[in-house]
């Protein structure tokens, strides 16, 4: 009688679990790219662990790594090959390729042994951005912008508002991917954790643009906390990324 090897049994375990996620694809596929999919709570529901999450990453980057490519437009041959995709829906199933990939990243960063990942591809910083509005300077207070391509990947963005007077900090819903921006709305920030102030005397908060000096002056601010919508406008002054 054949013995199945403990890599066999592991091997044969990761291609259910990868029927079982593409299957959910076809799902989205299915419904005009609408459904929403919590990739990490169904591989957990399957019973993945850090040693099928590794097994299965190599495909998952590929296939985002591609639909990067036809994204920025960097392959002919890969855009030949995803031609059957309008740019809209090639966009869609990049992101959906993408948050799948982030919760595969997740349960391997929440196992004990952690091995160095293969890197992923970034969508074109100048492309996301081409469409923004925002305040490039604010001579009353001496703030410049910076430029608005340091968003994409980053975990952290701090605003201000010049016309409202409002302070605010963006968070990163997801560490692994950080943030994204399409027209002029933020993408994957945490809609709990993202808030903004009354900012007082704007000349006094705003004098020190450092992580630590702004994050203890937003706390120390008395007026009211509200969450950030993720809309950057004509009033939005960029002050920094961290």
């Amino acid at each position: 009688k054949r013995v199945i090897s403990i890599q066999d049994r592991l091997q044969s375990k990761v291609e259910d679990m990868i029927s079982a996620v593409e299957g959910k694809v076809d799902d989205f596929i299915d419904s005009g790219y609408k459904i929403k999919y919590d990739a990490y709570n169904h591989l957990l529901e399957i019973g993945c662990k850090a040693a099928h999450a590794r097994k299965m990453r190599p495909m998952y980057l590929d296939c985002y790594n591609e639909l990067v490519d036809v994204y920025n437009k960097d392959d002919e041959y890969l855009i030949e090959a995803w031609s059957h995709l309008k740019p809209k829906e090639s966009k869609l199933m990049m992101d959906l390729y993408g948050t799948i990939l982030d919760d595969i990243d997740r349960i391997i960063k929440n196992s004990t042994a952690q091995r160095k990942p293969r890197k992923k591809k970034t969508l074109s910083a100048t492309r996301l951005v081409n469409k923004l509005k925002y305040q490039e300077e604010y001579p009353d207070l001496r703030l410049v912008s910076i430029n608005p391509e340091k968003i994409i990947g980053a975990k952290e963005l701090w605003v201000y508002n010049t016309k409202s007077n409002r302070l605010g900090v963006y968070h990163a819903e997801n560490t692994v991917r950080g943030f994204s921006i399409k027209g002029c709305t933020m993408q994957h920030f945490d809609k709990t954790e993202s808030v903004e102030k009354k900012a007082g005397k704007p000349k006094d908060t705003l004098a020190v643009l450092k992580k630590g000096t702004l994050k203890k002056t937003l706390n120390n601010l008395k007026t009211s906390e509200r969450p950030l919508t993720g809309r950057i406008g004509k009033d939005t002054v960029l002050l920094g990324v961290f």
